[in-house]
């Protein structure tokens, strides 16, 4: 993952009242926190679910990171970063309530005629259960998340 510019837009989500669900919403809390002390940042958005309202946001930004857990079955379970090409947005089921990544990035094209660059971070989640704690394991991943996405490390 290329380091972000400025006019780069990190969106984080997740259920944070999932336990570890809530990885990608805590990393970009976190990273928001650190980027208000900076000045030349990417905008960071938390989130619970995506909706189809951000395609205006992304549809501004030269560059999308998204942010979220996934059901890992390994405690050593690493990020996982993937690059979202043109490819990955071939038509899905239609949007209602919330949507993927690249459903989102397929309607800010249609909408707006752009199409950034964009990025998915996996952090590895472990817990799945109702309440707020989350499990070291993820925490930690999530540290490693916030500092790849504030530059801090490569990938």
């Amino acid at each position: 993952m290329p380091r972000l510019p400025p006019t780069a837009l990190v969106i984080g989500y997740g259920n944070t009242l999932r336990s570890d669900d809530g990885a990608g919403v805590i990393a970009a809390t976190r990273l928001a926190e650190q980027a208000s002390t900076l000045q030349q940042a990417p905008r960071v958005i938390a989130a619970q679910q995506l909706t189809p309202d951000l395609a205006e946001n992304i549809a501004s930004a030269a560059q999308v990171v998204f942010v979220d857990a996934y059901a890992a079955d390994q405690r050593d379970a690493g990020l996982r970063v993937e690059s979202l090409s043109r490819g990955d947005t071939q038509p899905s089921a239609a949007l209602d309530h919330h949507a993927d990544p690249a459903a989102l990035l397929r309607l800010a094209d249609r909408l707006y005629g752009k199409r950034p660059t964009a990025w998915v971070i996996g952090i590895p989640a472990f817990r799945f259960d109702i309440g707020e704690s989350v499990s070291p394991a993820t925490l930690h991943r999530i540290d490693e998340a916030v500092a790849l996405l504030g530059g801090q490390r490569r990938y």
